[in-house]
C-alpha cells in the first residue's frame, strides 16, 4: 500500500507541475502575439525553470525506492539486497558501513604485483629471481585542524619480496612502515609551490636477532608542479636510539649507520602523459670522497586496454635500501608486472 500510495502521490505532484508549466506556456504565447515581447519572455523563463526543477517519474520513484522501509517486515533497501533494519539511525549508519565498506580507506602510494623481478647481483642465501608487491593506503583522520584546509592522515605501506623461484617459495622479507603525516595546501594562484607534507613514520621488518631492521624518522616532503613535471624533494630527520647492548637487545639500535646509506632525504619527479606516468626517484648519501652511496629507481605505468583500472607496470631499480636487509647492500634489479593504484 505504501508503494501504491507513493506513487499516486508521485504522478499527482508531476501532473499538478506539468499543468503549471502549460498555463505559463499558453500566457506567454498570448502575449507574444499580442507584441508584449517583454512579459512573454518573462514567462517563457519561468516555465523553463519549472521544467528543469521537475523529476521523472523513473527517477522519483527510484530515489525514494531506496529510502523506503517496510514497517510490517522491518527491511531496509542496500542496493537490491532487504536488509533488517533498526530503530536507530546511528545504528542504521553502522549497517550500511559494514554492508558497504563505507570506511572512508583510500590507496596511499602504489599498489602494485611485480611477479617476476631479476636481480643482477647475486646474493647468499637467495635466487636473483622472485616476486615483489606493495600494499598502501591511508584513513583520513581530521580535516581543517589548524584552518589552513590541512588534512591528517594515517597511512600504511607494505612491501614484500617473495622468493617464488626458490624451493617452498619463502618470503624473503617484508618492510612495514606505518606512519602519520599531515597535508597542508599552498593556496596561491600561478605558484609551483601546491602544498608541503609532515609526517613521522615507523619502518621495520618484523624480523629478530641478526635480521632485525628498523628506524623512525620525521619528514617534510614539499610539492611542485612545473611545465607538467610534479617533483617532491623530501628532506627527514632519523629519531636516535640507544646502541645495541647484545644480540638480544630488543630495543636497540639495529642499523646504526642507515644513513651512510640512505642519506637524509630523496628526490622524486614524476611526469603523467596521457595514460602512462613516468617516474623517478634518486637518493644519495652527499659524500663525494669515496664513500658515495645511493640509489636510483625508474618506474613506468601504463594502461592495458583489455584490463579495466589496472596498468602494467615497469621498475628499475639501482643502488642501496630497495628493501631494509639491504639497507647496506646493493641491488640492479628489473622487475614486470602490473599496478591497480598508482
Amino acid at each position: 500500500m505504501y508503494k501504491i500510495a507513493l506513487i499516486i502521490i508521485t504522478l499527482f505532484s508531476l501532473t499538478l507541475i506539468a499543468s503549471d508549466i502549460s498555463v505559463l506556456y499558453k500566457k506567454a504565447e498570448i502575449f507574444e502575439k499580442s507584441g508584449k515581447f517583454k512579459q512573454a519572455m518573462i514567462l517563457y523563463k519561468k516555465a523553463a525553470a519549472l521544467s528543469l526543477k521537475s523529476p521523472s517519474l523513473e527517477t522519483s520513484l527510484k530515489s525514494n525506492q531506496e529510502k523506503i522501509t517496510i514497517s510490517g517486515n522491518n527491511l531496509v533497501k542496500f542496493g537490491n539486497n532487504d536488509i533488517k533494519s533498526y530503530d536507530n539511525n546511528k545504528t542504521n549508519n553502522s549497517l550500511e558501513q559494514i554492508m558497504f565498506s563505507l570506511f572512508d580507506v583510500k590507496p596511499y602510494r602504489m599498489n602494485y604485483l611485480l611477479p617476476f623481478t631479476y636481480d643482477n647481483v647475486s646474493h647468499d642465501g637467495r635466487k636473483s629471481t622472485e616476486t615483489k608487491f606493495q600494499i598502501s593506503f591511508k584513513k583520513s583522520l581530521a580535516k581543517d585542524l589548524f584552518g589552513m584546509r590541512d588534512e591528517l592522515f594515517l597511512g600504511y605501506s607494505q612491501t614484500s619480496w617473495w622468493q617464488t623461484s626458490a624451493k617452498s617459495s619463502p618470503f624473503r622479507e617484508t618492510n612495514y612502515e606505518p606512519e602519520l603525516f599531515m597535508i597542508f595546501p599552498y593556496i596561491t594562484k600561478y605558484s609551483p609551490f601546491k602544498a608541503y607534507k609532515v609526517g613521522i613514520m615507523h619502518q621495520s621488518n618484523g624480523q629478530g636477532g641478526l635480521l632485525s631492521r628498523s628506524w623512525n624518522r620525521i619528514y617534510l616532503t614539499g610539492i611542485f608542479q612545473k611545465s607538467g613535471l610534479f617533483i617532491l624533494p623530501r628532506v627527514w630527520y632519523r629519531i636516535p636510539e640507544h646502541k645495541k647492548a647484545n644480540i638480544n637487545d630488543t630495543s636497540g639500535d639495529d642499523n646504526p649507520d642507515i644513513y651512510k646509506y640512505l642519506g637524509y632525504g630523496d628526490l622524486k619527479i614524476s611526469y603523467p602523459y596521457k595514460k602512462q606516468l613516468f617516474s623517478l626517484l634518486l637518493r644519495d648519501n652527499f659524500r663525494f670522497k669515496g664513500d658515495n652511496k645511493g640509489a636510483v629507481q625508474f618506474d613506468w605505468t601504463f594502461s592495458l586496454p583489455w584490463i579495466s583500472d589496472t596498468f602494467g607496470y615497469l621498475q628499475i631499480f639501482s643502488g642501496y635500501g630497495e628493501s631494509l636487509i639491504d639497507y647496506n647492500k646493493r641491488n640492479d634489479k628489473i622487475g614486470l608486472g602490473f599496478a591497480i593504484t598508482r
